[in-house]
């Protein structure tokens, strides 16, 4: 019913709270337990529940609208949730991990049509119905197929997401358990929509504007973060590579943006370390003195990035 009521694209109080009921649904398929062992009201093993539907919406019936607000907001800001979705126990027999959960796949499907909706309660349960499914298919043979369904939606919500930003937060939390799933899968897609976006945002912002413009801000941690997930887990090409050392580089100036800069980079060396000499070079750092500016040919690097003296140490 609640699918129904989704696919109808029904009015907006009956589909969020069918919206409400499906992430409960995926969250308890993700976690691997039955409908009935929700939070907070867990079954003991081989104790049959009678009404395990009626357990689930009960949940829903207690669950305030501000709070159901707040928890949303805090999906788009905790740090943790995508560590969380890494984390999770995967199935562990043949038969579980050939196929992944049928239903898990028809809801997200139909979630994803909310991602774009004017609602941003509705656009924050679609990211985390989205992220419960990918999440309940692991190591399975469906994961990357339904990656491939809902990720122009996922971008999408980059760009269109962000008069509503804490949407675009929740993205960038989905975006980066994708990653983290589909590896290098995901090299071509990183390429083509990920880094189009997120190169956007940090050539178009002003790292000294960002560094006092909370929201403005939130989203290059953001992008920064994600792109530290990226590096773990995606090959990038050499452009892109070489196109987020120095953009990144551009925010070193200003505190508190500087810390997840280094934190990037120093994911970068080991990989990418090149990239980081040859951009520290050009500005004359981290050499010594063999090597000048002059020396290089230009690579299209501002000249006015300011890094610290010490960088090569904190790297």
């Amino acid at each position: 019913d609640s699918l129904d009521v989704c696919e109808d694209m029904a009015d907006d109080v009956v589909a969020t709270g069918a919206l409400q009921f499906l992430e409960v649904v995926t969250r308890t398929v993700a976690a691997g337990r039955s409908v009935a062992q929700i939070e907070g009201g867990e079954v003991p093993v081989g104790v049959a529940d009678p009404d395990p539907i009626g357990r689930a919406l009960g949940e829903l019936d207690e669950w305030d609208v501000q709070d159901q607000m707040s928890e949303l907001v805090d999906f788009g800001q905790t740090e943790e949730s995508t560590t969380e979705l890494a984390t999770r126990p995967v199935p562990e027999t043949d038969e579980e991990e050939e196929a992944g959960s049928p239903l898990a796949i028809k809801i997200s499907l139909v979630a994803q049509n909310f991602l774009a909706a004017e609602d941003g309660a509705q656009q924050l349960l679609a990211l985390k119905i989205v992220q419960n499914a990918i999440t309940a298919l692991t190591q399975t043979r469906d994961l990357l197929p339904l990656i491939n369904d809902v990720w122009p939606a996922l971008v999408n919500r980059l760009d269109r997401g962000r008069d509503l930003f804490y949407v675009t937060l929740a993205a960038c939390d989905v975006i980066e358990a994708v990653c983290r799933l589909g590896e290098s899968w995901m090299r071509k897609r990183v390429h083509d929509d990920l880094w189009l976006y997120f190169a956007r945002v940090l050539r178009g912002s002003s790292p000294l504007l960002v560094a006092q413009r909370a929201s403005e801000r939130d989203l290059v941690f953001r992008i920064l973060r994600t792109m530290r997930t990226v590096v773990y887990h995606v090959p990038l090409d050499d452009p892109t590579a070489w196109d987020l050392t120095w953009l990144s580089m551009r925010y070193l100036e200003y505190e508190p943006l500087a810390s997840h800069v280094l934190d990037l980079l120093r994911a970068m060396v080991p990989v990418y370390g090149d990239k980081i000499w040859l951009v520290l070079a050009k500005l004359g750092v981290g050499t010594d003195g063999s090597l000048l500016p002059a020396d290089i040919p230009n690579l299209g690097i501002p000249a006015d990035i300011k890094v610290p003296a010490n960088i090569c140490q904190a790297i």
